[in-house]
């Protein structure tokens, strides 16, 4: 496994920290990173070089974002609901409650399929009972359905570039996992893709795949990502200046530049001492991915 890679890795934006930051996702069409930081409420933006850096905030936690296909705004995971969000004014349209019999859970990550479906996992806020979900969000259908469970905190999903696997991390299970996704959303043939249980891994947080179906990790606490075969197989590793990766997401102009978020969350002054827990890095990659699919509604 190569342990470097020679990769550099570039601090994206030079003031924003975010407490936890999460959900990166790159519109090709207006060149803009956006990412969240859910404790604070916040949906930041920038260019692909760090530029033209602002954020909106939303008046309440935000686990994640998704473009959709032919309206301005978002999906959105926000802290008790799915929702329509546009930011320019900061508008909110609460299609379902989630959790509702749950009050100490939270939607967490969330991406969308190539079919334009919305899906979105949820934790216990308190990180101590098996009370989170996988979601489906189907426009045609327009309802949340419950899909695989329960975990502590789920995490991802992410998907093949032919839409045809869908991988879900169970991060306090240390573990992801990976279904074949049918073309109607079902799961099936579910296998165990990689386990982060050896002494220097961190926890698996947010993935991202890349145009070679490799699979790029984030581990929480590991200050790295790696990278996988499409067998599961460790192939390379990116060591970071901070020791709480959470996501990660391909975008810049040729797709190639990887997009990493990162938090701060619980960390004092002496494990944050570089002071960049909470930022944006970037890495320019020789393999890039594919466009972020959006939602169809």
């Amino acid at each position: 496994m190569n342990e470097s890679g020679g990769r550099t890795v570039e601090l994206l934006t030079a003031t924003t920290r975010a407490v936890l930051g999460e959900s990166p996702v790159w519109d090709e069409r207006t060149q803009t990173l956006y990412w969240v930081d859910i404790e604070s409420g916040l949906v930041h933006h920038c260019r692909a070089d760090g530029s033209a850096a602002g954020c909106h905030a939303i008046g309440q936690r935000i686990g994640c974002v998704a473009l959709r296909t032919s309206r301005p705004g978002f999906i959105a995971g926000l802290e008790r609901s799915v929702a329509l969000l546009t930011l320019d004014p900061v508008e909110i349209r609460t299609l379902t409650a989630v959790d509702a019999h749950l009050p100490g859970n939270r939607c967490n990550d969330g991406k969308c399929d190539r079919q334009g479906r919305f899906w979105v996992g949820t934790c216990d806020q308190a990180n101590r009972d098996r009370t989170g979900w996988f979601y489906r969000f189907d426009s045609m259908r327009d309802q949340l359905e419950r899909v695989w469970g329960p975990f502590i905190c789920t995490n991802g999903p992410a998907f093949s570039i032919d839409g045809g696997l869908i991988y879900c991390v169970d991060s306090y299970g240390r573990t992801v996992y990976v279904h074949a996704l049918s073309s109607a959303g079902e799961l099936s043939a579910r296998r165990i893709f990689a386990r982060f249980d050896a002494p220097d891994c961190g926890y698996p947080d947010g993935l991202t795949c890349d145009l070679e179906n490799c699979v790029w990790v984030a581990e929480w606490g590991a200050a790295r990502l790696t990278r996988f075969s499409p067998a599961g197989e460790r192939l390379e590793m990116i060591r970071l200046p901070v020791a709480q990766p959470t996501s990660c997401t391909f975008g810049g102009a040729d797709l190639r530049r990887l997009f990493i978020t990162s938090a701060s969350l619980g960390l004092d002054a002496q494990a944050n001492a570089n002071g960049l827990a909470g930022a944006v890095f970037a890495v320019d990659l020789p393999v890039g991915g594919a466009p972020a699919a959006r939602y169809d509604g």
